[in-house]
């Protein structure tokens, strides 16, 4: 496991004893099939840092739910998917400036210092040699379209409609916000997420995305940087377009790298050095469906392509694995990632 000082020396360009990995990221139903194996390896392998979150305070009662339907902290309207894994936003909350100008006198989560800093605090005091992570999710362009609609809000954003452009200020100084408080509990880095990408290109075009979202960002890091901490943006799919616009303005780390929706080694040789890439493992295909081979010759080239060993580079699969994923086949990305990762490689015994 990597000291602050060693994730901090990574996120500089500086090489570290060990290329920095995440290596948890298990989806609940994976836990449960193979919850022995699962407790093995949490005895062998650890995290390179700590993450926490902020607690929000919800003031929203629920509406009448529909069968199978469950809200968050902010009232916004979920279904489980059919198989159990994962959710997804059903019905809007707003759909027009009036409903919004309430949602925000009585309905928004309230982020009072005391109640959100609490997780984060008590994780830093309880890791003060650790590198701590805070993780503020969905609360800016995904939460949009989580309380009026993807649809509304594409046509929104293509109109210029003014829900849009309130909800474009109100929810990026409410980020602002979250991440002063952040700030003030000795956490390292917030960790913000808004997922762009399809599988082929960006939601909207980046002219649009430049326009409207990238102000709204760059506030975010410059706050951030302020205050003292890293910025990390969790973003899926496509983004390619918009990995500049984020060296640009000032990101620290950009996440997770979704392996099948980008040209990884070209982003690498493009881009290496100027920004820490934080994943790029495939879960989609090759961890589901590879070999042995296929998962160490995945990971080496990551290894190489990204200079892993020179630092801006942590190793992490490109989203949570999925139940359907074989046993085996972690463990050996588990080891593959440790013995690429380290310039001298330990013998492990399982």
């Amino acid at each position: 496991m990597l000291s602050k000082s060693e994730m901090k020396a990574c996120l500089a360009g500086e090489p570290t004893p060990i290329v920095p990995a995440v290596l948890f990221s298990f989806d609940g139903k994976f836990t449960e099939r193979y919850e022995a194996e699962v407790s093995r390896m949490h005895e062998m392998y650890e995290n390179d840092f700590v993450t926490c979150r902020p607690t929000l305070e919800k003031r929203a009662p629920d509406p009448e739910l529909e069968p199978g339907e469950f809200t968050d902290d902010w009232g916004s309207l979920f279904c489980a998917a059919p198989d159990g894994v994962g959710s997804h936003p059903t019905r809007p909350i707003v759909s027009s400036v009036e409903q919004w100008e309430d949602y925000l006198a009585n309905k928004i989560p309230l982020l009072v210092p005391e109640t959100p800093a609490t997780d984060i605090t008590s994780t830093v005091a309880a890791n003060p040699d650790r590198y701590v992570v805070a993780r503020f999710w969905r609360t800016f362009y995904e939460r949009m379209y989580m309380l009026i609609g993807f649809e509304n809000l594409m046509i929104e954003i293509a109109t210029g409609g003014d829900l849009f452009m309130r909800m474009l200020k109100e929810l990026r100084d409410f980020t602002i916000k979250g991440i002063e408080l952040i700030a003030g509990t000795g956490a390292d880095a917030v960790f913000l997420a808004d997922d762009w990408g399809t599988q082929r290109r960006l939601q909207i075009s980046p002219t649009m995305w430049r326009k409207y979202f990238r102000p709204g960002y760059a506030a975010m890091i410059d706050t951030a940087h302020a205050r003292g901490l890293d910025v990390w943006m969790h973003s899926c799919g496509h983004i390619t377009d918009v990995i500049p616009d984020w060296i640009d303005i000032g990101l620290d780390v950009i996440a997770h790298l979704q392996a099948a929706a980008l040209d990884l080694p070209a982003i690498a040789e493009a881009y290496r050095g100027r920004i820490t890439f934080f994943g790029g493992i495939d879960v989609q295909f090759n961890l589901v469906n590879g070999t042995r081979e296929s998962i160490r010759e995945e990971v080496r080239a990551l290894m190489d392509n990204f200079h892993a060993h020179e630092g801006k580079y942590i190793a992490a699969p490109c989203n949570t694995i999925m139940p359907e994923t074989p046993v085996e086949n972690v463990w050996t990305l588990f080891d593959a990632i440790r013995e690429f990762g380290t310039l001298t490689p330990p013998l492990r015994q399982r």
